[in-house]
C-alpha cells in the first residue's frame, strides 16, 4: 500500500494535471457563456441550481450548492438581482433567512445558455470521462471528496446508489 501521508511522484502529477485542467475548462466555459450569452459562469452555476431545487431555495442552501462561502453567496445573488435574473425575499417561515428564487427572465437566459454550456462540457470533458471509463473516475472522485468531508471510509468503494446520484445531478 502507498503512503498517504505524501503524495508520490505519479500521485503529484496527477494533482497538477488536475489542478491545470480544472482552471483551463472552468476559463474555457466560462468565456463561452460570456462571449455567447453575457452570462458568466458563476451566475449559470446559480440559475441551474436554483431550478433544480423547484425555482427557489434558502440562500445558505444556495452557497453549499455552489461551493461558495455564504458572503460570497449574498455578493452573487446582488449581481444575479441587479440583472433581473433572481429574486431574493424572506423565508416566510424563518425571518431571520431569506430566500433566492429564479425569475422568468433567468429561466430564459438559463435556458439560451444551457446548449452553449453543455457542449462545452461534453466537447472538453464529458467525451473524455466516457472513453477513460466514467465508472471508475466517478469512483476516483467519489474517494477522493468523501476523504476531504470526512464522510464514510476515504478507501472505500463508491456505491451503486452513489454512482446513479452522481448521474441524476443537474447537469451543468
Amino acid at each position: 500500500m502507498a503512503r498517504r501521508d505524501r503524495p508520490g511522484s505519479a500521485g503529484l502529477e496527477v494533482w497538477q494535471a488536475f489542478l491545470r485542467t480544472h482552471r483551463r475548462l472552468v476559463d474555457d466555459l466560462d468565456r463561452d457563456l460570456r462571449d455567447r450569452h453575457d452570462l458568466p459562469l458563476e451566475w449559470y452555476d446559480v440559475l441551474v441550481q436554483l431550478t433544480a431545487a423547484g425555482g427557489r431555495m434558502r440562500m445558505g442552501d444556495l452557497a453549499g450548492a455552489v461551493l461558495i462561502t455564504p458572503s460570497n453567496c449574498t455578493r452573487l445573488v446582488d449581481r444575479l438581482v441587479a440583472a433581473g435574473l433572481v429574486d431574493r425575499f424572506a423565508d416566510p417561515d424563518d425571518a431571520r433567512a431569506r430566500i433566492a428564487a429564479i425569475t422568468t427572465a433567468g429561466r430564459r437566459r438559463l435556458r439560451a445558455a444551457a446548449a452553449t454550456h453543455l457542449a462545452g462540457v461534453q466537447r472538453h470533458f464529458a467525451g473524455f470521462a466516457e472513453e477513460a471509463g466514467a465508472d471508475q473516475l466517478l469512483e476516483f472522485l467519489g474517494r477522493v471528496d468523501r476523504s476531504v468531508t470526512g464522510a464514510g471510509d476515504p478507501g472505500a468503494d463508491a456505491s451503486a446508489a452513489d454512482r446513479g446520484r452522481a448521474r441524476r445531478r443537474p447537469e451543468h
